[in-house]
């Protein structure tokens, strides 16, 4: 790389024609009769490895030959330290005795004394300025002499003022004398005065070396990677490209670090070419594309081993001071002062101004800090883990004292894999920091934090604070290890070591997860401590779990008995946390109970109020772990209120946040729920899809009692599109005991007899469907949109041939509280109770209501018994038209089972092709669209889609931000254009995806 370097200079030819003027002018023997001495030295000044010696090189190569002899000194930072270290240098080099100068030991008495290193302030003897003067006289007599020093900046100060003592006194002699150097920044030290004074003091030329412009970067790619050169804009003045831009912006233009990346593009280039296996690094140089050579067009370059040790390289010509000050600003990642950096390591703050100077000039830092995570992740590395571990340690309780944020501090402790320093203040820092975590969704790190806290933590209540609020963390990003992160709590609970409030929320929890026992004692023991101190805190926190219970975990609530209600007072006072937890139980326990028992929640609300209540919450509240619970009973009080399309509009919303958040345990239970939402409107693939998932996502432990969600949703699906078998293996599962005494477990027992009805066993059926009753009814919570039980019933007395027990169980489930996808239910469940003359009324009510509230399932299965019942009639031309329109809804919809029963032997007719539901769709159920259908408009196709798929004008308008008025004008053109005209008659097959996303 050093020979490429040296070779491409861009950017450097007006310092290159001043410099080779100066040299010329020095061979000449003009230097010699300028009277005020101008032109005796020229400095070449610039950043760390702005390519100052490469300047140099360029322009001895370009006078060699025709200028001044030339002789040479090149100084390191080892050698500062020893006295005429660059007069021996510059002797030896013009091939004179050394032994002339009085430099040695064997020299003389006063030898010694110069030998070893002595005060600035202390001058040089003068017989040795006279002796360098005259060895130099010798070698002027045979011509004009240039002395070339490269980094000056660190002469020893004894040939310093030998230098600055030939420059003044080489006009008076008559000697052509000039002096070149090359110099660095100072780092770790105040220059020497004599330095300022040779360099500064004496007119003469300065050349100033800056960093390379974007232009210049494409140069410099154009001259060494053609295949850059040959992207490079058609514009002859410039060079400037986006791989020029990205470039520049990773190196500060720094020429170095530039070569260092181009070093590094071309090796990538080249194993790319040999081909698979052609090295170990060819896996990691690229990312598979087959198109590596575009890569660093789109953002930063790939940094390699080239690009990293010139960064290296950077930092280290800045001293040992320097490589100290940036392993610190790396450790510490830009966070704190100038001020604690030098107190981190252990330098003047003047020497950190110094570095963060120097290396902001050289391309490495950008405003103080590292302009590449790569370079910043060596400069780490290259400390020892125990230094790494020291100094993280120490750069901790720096800024906890300095009142960093805990976020900044908490990035220290949670490094290196260490132990957290044994400090009073470290749990606390850590917790805060794990809030902050949460607020910008990093949650992994915040996890990181409270178990750090938690070990680290000397009181044993805190820690078990620490543990529970580590816990519900968990919940979200690792479902699986949940219990085990809980069980250790249930002895803390027992003992009385977590605040009443803490224990009523993580009875949550433990509720989930099947505890009953340890829930309905931590209760106990919470409303114990209410009675002997009234809080009104945690009397309301403990109303709010009242009504979970009542809403889910009936059971245990029985079995209490003795858990206060929520108070409503005037003057109640509630956080926005508490607001949403009550809020949520409140509308999700209304709409369950319904009639007498909503009045026990609120005497003046029904259940349109409820779900009103609910999606104002859902509105304005972000998904956090505070308030995941409230917006599920929230996202479940606009379900079980009969509000599908809602409901589905908020569960996918709340489905993405969740996604945003990388929480798997919240989405798997959001999916469960859109599963069922999916079943209700009779969308069977999608249901089993999204159960299917939500099942994947936690492991069965991970469900605890909710897994009854998930189940019944696939076990029903399952069942409705006629796979059978599988749905008899998801009822093989185990399952917790405790799951049947909870709402989850009535979606599984009516699950359960839906499949049990398909398969023949009727009354295994009517049983599952009367305990479903019974549960409802002793619960307070007898409502059909939880699960219409009484229609199970119905249809299982009707297997088993008792009609007037079959239209009795229909005809009270008409006379309560169903909704219209119910009540259409019911209707058909009735009609095949009541005579085949009354059956077409009955079914064309049930058709037109189900059709209204877009349950497809349980459409085509009307539509089904119409067609049937119409054929029975003698009219099968009535009857074919309601079969074949089963028979398309069924196929759309997924039930296979049912579409393959309607037309066991004949494909469907080219005029009426099938629509897939969803992508996960069976690859047959799309089929080209006519040409009338060909001939709708984006608008009026998505209208009918809707349309077709059961949406209510109303919502249509809502979903595609129209007026309704504007939906009716675009379904008369549809109806015109596909020549029907009831909206009962669109074909499905229209565009079902643009139905469920629109």
């Amino acid at each position: 790389m050093g020979k490429a370097f040296a070779a491409v200079l861009v950017e450097r030819d007006e310092q290159i024609g001043r410099l080779t003027s100066f040299v010329s002018g020095t061979a000449s023997g003009a230097v010699a009769a300028a009277a005020a001495g101008t032109g005796r030295i020229a400095v070449i000044d610039g950043p760390v490895a702005s390519g100052k010696t490469a300047l140099l090189h360029r322009v001895l190569e370009l006078t060699a030959g025709a200028g001044p002899r030339v002789i040479t000194a090149v100084t390191s930072p080892a050698e500062q330290s020893m006295p005429f270290g660059v007069v021996e240098q510059l002797v030896r080099d013009a091939q004179a005795v050394s032994d002339r100068l009085p430099l040695h030991p064997s020299a003389g008495p006063d030898a010694a004394l110069d030998s070893t290193p002595r005060p600035e302030s202390e001058p040089v003897p003068a017989e040795i300025l006279m002796a360098f003067h005259l060895q130099l006289a010798e070698v002027c007599a045979r011509g004009p002499v240039l002395i070339v020093v490269d980094d000056v900046q660190y002469a020893d100060p004894q040939s310093l003022y030998c230098l600055a003592h030939m420059l003044l006194r080489a006009s008076a002699s008559g000697a052509v004398v000039s002096l070149l150097v090359s110099r660095g920044p100072d780092v770790g030290g105040t220059p020497p005065v004599v330095l300022e004074e040779l360099l500064y003091q004496l007119r003469g030329l300065h050349v100033r070396l800056g960093p390379l412009s974007v232009d210049g970067v494409g140069r410099l790619l154009a001259a060494r990677d053609p295949e850059a050169g040959a992207r490079k804009p058609a514009a002859p003045a410039s060079w400037s490209t986006p791989l020029a831009a990205s470039v520049h912006a990773a190196t500060g233009g720094n020429p170095l670090l530039v070569h260092g990346l181009i070093e590094d593009r071309l090796s990538r280039q080249r194993l790319l070419a040999a081909g698979p296996g052609a090295g170990p690094a060819s896996a990691e140089a690229g990312n598979g594309t087959g198109n590596e050579t575009e890569d660093a067009l789109a953002g930063t370059p790939h940094a390699g081993d080239q690009f990293l040790q010139s960064a290296l390289i950077c930092v280290h010509r800045t001293g040992s001071d320097g490589l100290r000050v940036a392993q610190g600003i790396a450790l510490l990642g830009g966070a704190g002062s100038t001020s604690l950096l030098a107190r981190l390591v252990e330098v003047e703050e003047w020497t950190v101004e110094q570095v963060v100077t120097a290396l902001n000039e050289a391309g490495v830092l950008e405003k103080s800090v590292f302009r590449h995570g790569g370079v910043q992740t060596a400069v780490v590395e290259s400390l020892t883990d125990e230094a790494a571990t020291r100094l993280r340690q120490r750069a901790a309780v720096l800024l906890y004292e300095d009142g960093a944020a805990p976020l900044t501090i908490a990035a220290q402790l949670l490094s290196h894999e260490m132990s957290a320093p044994d400090e009073e203040w470290v749990p606390r820092v850590l917790s805060e920091a794990a809030r902050a975590a949460l607020c910008t969704q990093q949650v992994e790190f915040a996890v990181r934090c409270l178990r750090m806290a938690e070990s680290c933590c000397r009181d044993e209540t805190e820690r078990m604070l620490l543990r529970a609020h580590l816990a519900k963390y968990i919940w979200r990003v690792q479902p699986s290890a949940w219990p085990q992160q809980l069980r250790p709590l249930l002895g803390a609970v027992r003992d009385g070591l977590l605040p009443p409030v803490d224990t009523v929320r993580l009875v949550y929890d433990l509720l989930w997860n099947g505890w009953m026992d340890d829930a309905a004692a931590a209760i106990r023991q919470v409303v114990d401590v209410l009675h002997r101190s009234p809080d009104a805190r945690l009397a309301t926190e403990l109303g709010a779990l009242r009504l979970a219970l009542a809403s889910t975990y009936p059971a245990v609530l029985e079995h209490l008995g003795d858990v206060p209600a929520p108070a409503r007072g005037a003057g109640e006072r509630l956080s926005a946390q508490e607001e949403i937890l009550l809020t949520s139980a409140r509308v999700l326990h209304g709409v369950l109970r319904g009639g007498d028992g909503a009045r026990d929640t609120d005497p003046d609300t029904d259940a349109e109020d409820f779900a009103e209540s609910a999606e104002r919450t859902l509105a304005g509240t972000r998904l956090t772990e505070e308030t995941h619970l409230g917006l599920r009973a929230c996202l479940l009080t606009l379900f079980y209120a009969d509000r599908p399309a809602t409901a589905t509009l908020w569960a996918d919303r709340l489905l993405v946040e969740a996604a945003d958040r990388k929480a798997p345990g919240w989405t798997a239970v959001l999916r469960a729920i859109r599963a069922h939402m999916s079943l209700r409107r009779g969308h069977l693939v999608e249901a089993r899809r999204l159960a299917e998932q939500a099942l994947d996502q936690l492991p069965p432990h991970g469900w605890g009692v909710g897994i009854g969600m998930p189940l019944s949703a696939l076990i029903e699906a399952r069942t409705a599109m006629g796979d059978h078998e599988a749905a008899a293996e998801l009822l093989d599962r185990p399952v917790p005991e405790d799951m049947l005494t909870t709402r989850h477990g009535l979606h599984y027992l009516y699950a359960r007899g839906r499949h049990q009805l398909a398969t023949g066993r009727h009354h295994a059926a009517l049983t599952d469907f009367t305990a479903c009753g019974e549960l409802m009814r002793r619960w307070g919570m007898d409502r059909s949109t939880l699960v219409p039980w009484r229609v199970g019933v119905a249809e299982a007395r009707l297997a088993l041939g008792s009609r007037e027990e079959a239209e009795r169980f229909a005809r009270e489930q008409l006379a309560g509280d169903a909704g219209q996808r119910v009540r259409g239910h019911a209707l058909r469940v009735l009609a095949a109770a009541r005579p085949l003359r009354e059956r077409p009324a009955l079914l064309a009510q049930a058709v037109a209501l189900l059709q209204e509230d877009s349950d497809w399932y349980e459409l085509a299965r009307a539509l089904t018994d119409l067609g049937q019942a119409y054929k029975q009639l003698g009219d099968p031309s009535q009857g074919k038209v309601h079969t074949r329109r089963a028979w398309r809804i069924a196929k759309g919809c997924g039930a296979r089972e049912l579409y393959r029963s309607l037309h066991p032997s004949q494909p469907p007719a080219p005029s009426a092709p099938a629509a897939q539901p969803r992508p996960a769709a069976p690859a047959d159920a799309a089929r080209p669209p006519s040409a009338a259908v060909s001939s709708l408009t984006d608008a009026e196709r998505k209208v009918a889609a809707l349309a077709a798929h059961g949406y209510t004008n109303r919502e249509i308008g809502a979903k595609l931000f129209i007026t309704v008025s504007t939906v009716e004008q675009h379904l008369t053109r549809v109806y015109r254009k596909i020549n029907i005209t009831h909206r009962q008659d669109l074909p499905v097959s229209l565009d079902t995806d643009v139905a469920h996303t629109a």
